[in-house]
């Protein structure tokens, strides 16, 4: 008999495609994905526990963690969201009562099936396939030059410091899908999906065990290709190679003898094979200095008082982050 399906989990490095992926599987009317980074299941499995029975004071307390959290209270008009006991009583594990309440966010959208994306779960597959057994897990591969041109050019981080993540990432993730094997686990490259998006997105729609709709071959994320006539029709377009015009030829050395190896494994063409991190200390001071990056990114265009409330929102963020973020 075939099973019904699980919860799916789009993860992968940020900007790699993560959002355009989880925003046209939301169009399908069976499944739900939450439109926002939640961030936080990781911390909640190993505070409430990933695997055994949960009693029912963490049952409740869980379940209102989550949805009093961030993430859920925002898409909920900057209110909690409020579950009826009925909905989360019968869950017998901590992994059950963080569904219970998607689930709850699924019914009001009229779907029976949820979803979420947060790139950072990439680096968490064990201990989620652990908590969500009937999960699938989506991990989308962008060349990781590319993902440094574009951290570069929206927010001036560090190109080094970028690529650097980008490898350490993608390796860890590979490492535990594989493990979870190809029923679970399926690597979806952003230049296939782009360039032949009804192609892979049925291949996608199989792996989930759901049925494949022409709907999921829209996406409202245009900002790749604003312009061109298929982004204003929704469609995904292609956004791929922007490094080689971006970068100099000895950045994109530099970039290569970090990350060669893993940009070849993960079938990209390279001119060199190297796998040589930076020093500890340069990645510590790149890693402050990309923060304070996009904490003044965060101050420009607002006013001084919701700026410094912006500041210190985003070193709590940061806090939190790292938590959950090995890189």
């Amino acid at each position: 008999m075939k099973s019904s399906p699980g919860p799916v989990f789009v993860v992968g490095v940020n900007g790699s495609g993560t959002t355009m992926l989880a925003d046209s599987l939301g169009h399908h009317p069976d499944l739900y994905m939450f439109p926002r980074e939640t961030r936080v299941l990781p911390s909640l499995l190993h505070k409430y526990g990933a695997m055994g029975p949960i009693s029912n004071e963490n049952r409740s307390a869980l379940v209102q963690e989550l949805s009093h959290g961030k993430a859920f209270w925002r898409e909920n008009g900057n209110q909690p969201v409020v579950l009826p006991e009925v909905e989360y009583s019968s869950a017998a594990t901590a992994g059950d009562a963080i569904a219970a309440v998607y689930l709850h966010m699924a019914h009001r959208m009229g779907k029976q099936h949820w979803g979420d994306k947060t790139p950072m779960y990439v680096q968490h597959l064990a201990l989620m396939a652990r908590a969500f057994p009937g999960a699938r897990f989506l991990h989308v591969l962008r060349d990781g030059r590319d993902c440094a041109q574009s951290f570069h050019r929206r927010w001036g981080l560090s190109p080094l410091r970028s690529v650097w993540r980008w490898k350490k990432a993608v390796a860890f993730g590979r490492e535990q899908g594989l493990k979870l094997g190809p029923d679970r686990y399926m690597e979806v490259k952003y230049e296939d999906l782009t360039s032949n998006p009804e192609q892979r997105m049925r291949e996608v729609c199989h792996f989930l065990q759901i049925p494949f709709l022409p709907a999921v071959l829209k996406s409202n994320m245009r900002y790749f290709d604003p312009n061109s006539d298929r982004a204003q029709a929704g469609a995904m377009v292609p956004n791929s190679q922007r490094w080689r015009k971006y970068f100099t030829g000895d950045q994109i050395r530099q970039l290569e003898s970090v990350a060669g190896r893993m940009l070849f494994e993960a079938g990209y063409p390279v001119e060199l094979m190297g796998d040589a991190d930076p020093a500890s200390w340069k990645l510590a001071s790149l890693k402050w200095m990309d923060w304070a990056r996009m904490s003044r990114s965060h101050l420009q265009g607002l006013r001084r008082v919701a700026g410094v409330q912006a500041f210190f929102m985003r070193a709590r963020e940061a806090v939190t982050q790292d938590r959950v973020n090995r890189y």
